[in-house]
């Protein structure tokens, strides 16, 4: 089977939004656009496990909060990195907050990984999927230089 990149980025499911202060961000979405309530996560979760986190290519030990919420047809993720090297910590400091990346699915990453290494497009970071995505495992690459935002994946298919 042939990766189709036509395929995997017509529909994306997220937009992701890095901010330095996620409680401000989100009651400023609430009083401006009258959404929410919210529910704020950290990443990795507090429970014992370990979680693979890796930053260019090495293991990372970074910490963030994250928020979800259905906009409808997408979901808005955002993010507020808290420790260690992260992608999301680098685009805070390069640009300061805004919207970082767009989010798609993918049965398998080792095709597009393949695909988008052949571009010149590299993986910049990746960690264990959790809570209703348990199992998966979500990819970064940086396209900044070619699109103007990152892209994230994460596969359907658990092997």
């Amino acid at each position: 089977m042939s990766v189709k990149p036509e395929e995997i980025f017509r529909r994306p499911i997220q937009v992701g939004i890095v901010v330095e202060n996620l409680q401000v961000t989100l009651e400023n979405l609430e009083n401006i656009f009258g959404i929410g309530p919210f529910k704020v996560v950290d990443y990795p979760p507090q429970d014992g496990e370990e979680y693979l986190r890796e930053y260019q290519g090495e293991k990372s030990d970074f910490t963030a909060k994250f928020c979800f919420f259905d906009l409808g047809n997408i979901e808005l993720e955002i993010i507020q990195p808290l420790t260690g090297q992260s992608i999301w910590r680098d685009f805070l400091d390069e640009k300061g907050p805004g919207i970082h990346h767009l989010k798609f699915n993918l049965d398998r990453h080792d095709e597009l990984r393949s695909y988008l290494e052949n571009k010149g497009i590299k993986e910049s970071q990746k960690g264990a999927a959790v809570g209703q995505n348990k199992g998966k495992t979500w990819l970064f690459y940086d396209t900044t230089d070619q699109i103007g935002f990152d892209i994230e994946v994460i596969n359907q298919i658990i092997d």
